[in-house]
Formats: structure tokens, sequence, C-alpha cells
């Protein structure tokens, strides 16, 4: 491909994400708050440090508490790089690193069609697929994993599938295997599920090394895994001795304990020494089966309409089932059903509530390529049977699909940006609310000592700065219980706190915990008001 083709792609698609950040002028939702709050904490000197509680699964013991013990770091040092760097932390600042990878996207997908295709003029509807990439569009420009995993998947499975499984020298090997370890690290610093790429990139080493004629298999092999551990502990080594030295373990403390939950809301149980393996025995097995297949249609339902685009679906099946006798093919095909797997049947709750998305992203610009692999096929078959033009007919089908596609972009950045108009249905609402609540309460007795229990506390530290600890699921009795270990002194209860609703909608007082009023359409509780 030219370059002036590549800068072109790059142009658009980082062009695509600084358009979507004019409408976003906050993360959004509770994991891009995180990832943002926590960037600002490091910029200003405050370290892994979060003042916060947002989950109680490490039975943590104060505030402030040690951060990204669920949710990876890397986002976050690259947003507090740039704030760092601009000497802002503003949210514009932690946003420009992600605009600047999102050019990359793009470019990605049209070199991975390079090794799928037969014809090669098919590569650029595979970078403008990657341009106009549908409810991604969203992302783009948020500090978050999302764009992370895109571009890091992507330079993945590039890797993979420009390597010569069987002609490529040793030498070669051993600086591909030095390469993927270093991308396997990457994507663990990103998410938690980065540890599925690490073990992918050693089956895949050992996997080529297997089907090489060559005497010495084993050694080959073994110094392979050894540069790609490497490779990964240059990434990953700093991590794993900073939680050595907090925990006395490399992984942090109370994630194992997400297996053993039975319900979304059990994320936030209080306390957290409650999930374990017995009480998800204990609560039978049709339930987990209607957790398993629930997983299954949300995560089947991801793969059509938002990977697929609906449209693009059956021509990333067919580009792929074409290339199938390829080894790099095979190779993706399995390790997407084994990602599929852990986010349906390990953590059928996270991977239906966004967790499969976020991970299977790793996947998408391979995707993208594949569809442009598939449409060359339909046009062959069109020639065969219907007597097509291939000239005209390949760029009048591109065409309609990067329409389409553009059309269908457009139409979810509206909707899940500016809603259907009102203040309340456009993106960051929340933060228009938890600042008038603060607003409204200052006849109360509110410091910067003041610790409050809400829905979101990152989202909530940013819109006010204040400390807070999440609502906890269950009833009021865990609610009181953690108000009275980490000293909140208010609770915002919200509509959408599901596991209180009751309580929202006939406001009580229960114990210690008394309702003072109604502010900005949230229920305003204090704890052992004086």
């Amino acid at each position: 491909m030219k370059k002036s083709f590549l800068l072109l792609l790059y142009f658009l698609g980082a062009s695509i994400a600084l358009l979507a950040a004019v409408g976003q002028k906050s993360p959004g939702y509770m994991d891009a708050d995180y990832y943002y709050a926590l960037g600002m904490q490091i910029a200003t000197g405050e370290g892994f440090s979060e003042p916060f509680l947002w989950n109680y699964l490490d039975d943590p013991i104060t505030l402030p508490h040690p951060s990204h013990l669920y949710w990876m770091p890397l986002a976050s040092i690259l947003a507090a790089a740039a704030m760092v760097v601009v000497g802002s932390t503003d949210y514009w600042a932690a946003r420009i690193p992600f605009i600047l990878l999102s050019g990359l996207i793009p470019i990605i997908s049209a070199s991975l069609a390079m090794f799928l295709l037969k014809e090669k003029k098919y590569a650029w509807l595979a970078g403008l697929l990657g341009v106009f990439s549908g409810l991604y569009v969203i992302y783009l420009s948020i500090p978050e994993t999302f764009v992370l995993y895109l571009v890091l998947g992507g330079m993945f499975w590039l890797i993979i599938f420009t390597t010569d499984w069987k002609n490529t020298a040793i030498r070669s090997l051993f600086q591909t295997a030095g390469l993927l370890g270093i991308l396997a690290g990457m994507m663990h610093l990103s998410r938690a599920d980065g540890i599925l790429w690490a073990c992918a990139g050693g089956v895949w080493l050992i996997w080529v090394v297997w089907q090489r004629p060559l005497n010495a298999k084993l050694r080959i092999a073994i110094i392979g895994i050894g540069i790609f551990v490497l490779g990964y502990a240059l990434i990953m080594g700093g991590w794993y001795a900073r939680n050595l030295d907090l925990f006395g373990s490399i992984m942090p403390p109370g994630n194992n304990r997400t297996l053993w939950i039975t319900d979304y809301n059990q994320t936030f149980s209080y306390p957290a020494d409650q999930l374990t393996m017995s009480k998800w025995l204990e609560a039978g097995m049709a339930v987990h089966l209607n957790a398993w297949w629930s997983a299954i249609q949300m995560n089947l339902k991801n793969l059509v309409a938002v990977q697929g685009a609906i449209i693009l679906f059956p021509l990333m099946l067919a580009g792929l089932w074409v290339n199938r006798s390829k080894p790099a093919v095979k190779f993706a095909a399995i390790f997407w059903l084994v990602n599929f797997f852990v986010m349906t049947f390990v953590f059928p709750y996270a991977g239906a509530r966004g967790g499969f998305l976020h991970s299977a992203s790793a996947f998408q610009c391979l995707l993208w390529a594949a569809a442009a692999a598939g449409l060359e096929q339909f046009i062959a078959w069109g020639v065969r049977k219907r007597n097509w033009n291939s000239e005209k007919a390949t760029p009048r089908f591109a065409a309609l699909l990067v329409v389409i596609c553009a059309l269908l972009t457009g139409w979810f950045y509206l909707v899940k940006v500016y809603g259907t108009g009102e203040i309340e249905t456009r993106w960051g609402s929340n933060y228009v609310t938890y600042e008038s609540i603060l607003e409204g309460m200052k006849s109360y007795s509110v410091d910067e000592e003041t610790v409050f229990m809400v829905n979101n506390p990152p989202g909530f530290f940013i819109a006010t700065g204040h400390s807070s600890i999440v609502i906890p699921g269950g009833g009021t009795e865990q609610v009181l219980a953690a108000a009275a270990r980490y000293g909140a002194n208010y609770m915002i209860l919200e509509e959408d706190q599901e596991n209180l609703i009751d309580l929202f909608n006939t406001p009580q007082d229960i114990g210690s915990l008394q309702y003072v009023a109604e502010i900005s359409g949230a229920k305003l509780f204090c704890f052992d008001c004086k």
C-alpha cells in the first residue's frame, strides 16, 4: 500500500475520533470515569491511589485505597502522561493519546486485509470500515480500553498473519516472540483478560515450532517461550512487583470472587466474603443455566449487531471461511472461541454487561479485513453466476457498504451522545446531576472530609472532587454496614439503583439512615444525622 493511502487512512481515523470528542464533554460511564479519575491522580502526584471505593471485593480497609485492583492501569497511565505533557488535568488533555491511536485502526484493518485477499484492490474497503466503525465511534476518544484493544489486538494479529509459519528463520521467529510478548504485556496492562493473550502468544509459538521440520524443536520452543516471557515481563514486571509489595502476591486480592457471583449487583456486595464457591453451588443449576443462556444471547447479539454491523456479518464469515486453510485464520478462530467461552461461561454477568464487547474488540480489525475478503468472494460469485462486470460491481458494492456503515456510525453517535435531546438523555448527564446535588447541599454540613455513598464513585469524584463509596448491592442492611465501616455521611440515591428502588420510591428512615430531601431528582439520605 502507498504511504499516501496510509496517511489518508490515519487522517480519517483520527479525524472521526476528534469529531466524536466534540459532543462528549466527560467520560460518560463508570469504567471511563475510573480511568480518567486515576489518570488525574497520577498526573497530580497522588500515584496509584483512589479516593473512592467502587467495589468491596478486596475487603478494603479505608480511604484512600490502592488503585487498579480490578481494572488495569494502562489507560490511566496514557491519560496521565498526556495531562503532564500539556500541563492540564482537563478532560480534553486525557483524550489526546486515544484520539491519536484511533488513526492506526483503519491502517491495521487495511494491512490485515492484504493477507486475506486475492486482489489487493479491496484493501481500501477494510480501511474505511475501520474509519466508520459503527458503535465503536463513541469510544474512540475516551480514556478507556476499547481503542487500546482495537490497536494492540490488531497489531497482535498483524504480526501473526505476516509471519511465515513454515519458513521463517529461527532468529526472526525469536524476534517475533519478543514482539508478541511485549504486545501481550501491553494488552494485559490494559485489561485483566489480557492474560488470555499472553497464553495465546505462547500457544502460537509452540504451534509454529512444532509444525516446522526441525531437529531441535523442544530447545527452540523453550528459547522462544523464554524470549516471549521476557517481552511480557518487560511490560508487566513492574506491575507485578507493585502487587507483591502491597499484597504479597502478583495478583491483587478479591478478583477471584467475581467467579462466584450469581447476580451482577453482587459485584458490589458488602462484605464481599459472602461470594464463595459454596454459595455459588447453593444457588442451583437453574440460576447458572439462565445466566449462561442470557450471556450467550447477548454476546452473540454483540457479535452480529456491533462487531458485524449486521450487514457486514455474513461477509466476515465468508471472508474467514474462504481463508480457512490458512493456519493464522484457524488460530484466530480457535482463540475467538476461547475468548467467547471465558466471557460467556466463566464471567457470564460481566461478559454480558460489556466484558465480551471489550475483549472481542481485539479481533475487530481482523473482522473488518475479513469483510473485505468476503465482498471479494461475493463479487466473484456474481461474476460466475450473474455475469456481473467485476470492474463496475466492485466499487459500487464497496461504496454501498461504506455509506451504510457511515450512516450507522452517525446514528449510533447521535443516539448515544445526544439521546432524545433532553438533558437527562445526553452523554454525561450524571455529572450535571452530581454537580447540581452538591450545589443544592450548600445549607447542609458538607466539607472536604465529607464522604458520600453514590452509584458511581469515580464519576462523583470527577464532578465534585469528593470522596465516596459505592452503594452496596443488596438491601439497607448492607448499606448501613458499609457506611459505618467507611464513615459515609450522606447517600445519594438515584432512580437507576435497582436494588433500592423501593426506598427511592418511598423514602423513609431506617435505623441510622435518615431521609433528608429530594435534590435534582435524587433522594438524599444522611447517616447518623446531627
